[in-house]
């Protein structure tokens, strides 16, 4: 095995064991700190930075045959770019809302509940089926993601070269992202 396969590995090894850590005994998928609830575009963020991450180190290791910088591609970027987008619109709703003369009691001045109700509620402590279709959406695109890129051991970034993957992803975020603005 050589050198670079080693280095990408290890490296793969600890950006994924220092996410996964770090998003599971932080606040950092907290709304706002230790006992609010989760935040569910911080999760999507997390997700998708756990995924693509670790997949960056793999793909300069295995994919380009000699010790080059490291690259990534445009489908990584946009997802990456997707979920981080929705996560400061989210956030940027949300300090509009507590901004407002009478605000609305929103997820970041609540206790969290469980896991899975944080994520699968809104502000008003509904279900809410537009974050659970996004969720199950990230989802199967994180397995399809990962599929494509081990496919053959090729250590390859997949490449969405459909716009309608993209399309779906961002009416999923706006569906999302609309749903928290009116939901006060």
């Amino acid at each position: 095995m050589e050198t670079n396969h080693v280095i990408s590995i290890a490296l793969a090894i600890i950006c994924f064991a220092a996410l996964l850590l770090f998003g599971l005994f932080s606040n950092i998928l907290r709304e706002a700190g230790n006992g609010t609830p989760y935040s569910f575009s911080k999760l999507q963020l997390w997700l998708w930075s756990i995924v693509i991450i670790p997949a960056f180190s793999l793909n300069w290791g295995f994919f380009s045959g000699k010790p080059v910088p490291p690259a990534i591609n445009t489908t990584s970027l946009i997802l990456l770019g997707i979920s981080g987008g929705t996560a400061l619109a989210a956030a940027a709703v949300s300090k509009t809302q507590q901004a407002l003369p009478a605000p609305m009691p929103s997820k970041a001045n609540l206790a969290t509940q469980s896991f899975w109700t944080d994520i699968l509620m809104d502000d008003k402590g509904q279900f809410s089926v537009t974050r659970l279709q996004q969720l199950l959406f990230t989802l199967v695109y994180i397995a399809i993601y990962l599929s494509l890129f081990f496919k053959n051991n090729a250590m390859a970034y997949p490449d969405f070269t459909d716009n309608s993957t993209y399309t779906l992803m961002g009416i999923s975020t706006g569906t999302y992202v609309l749903g928290k603005s009116l939901n006060k």
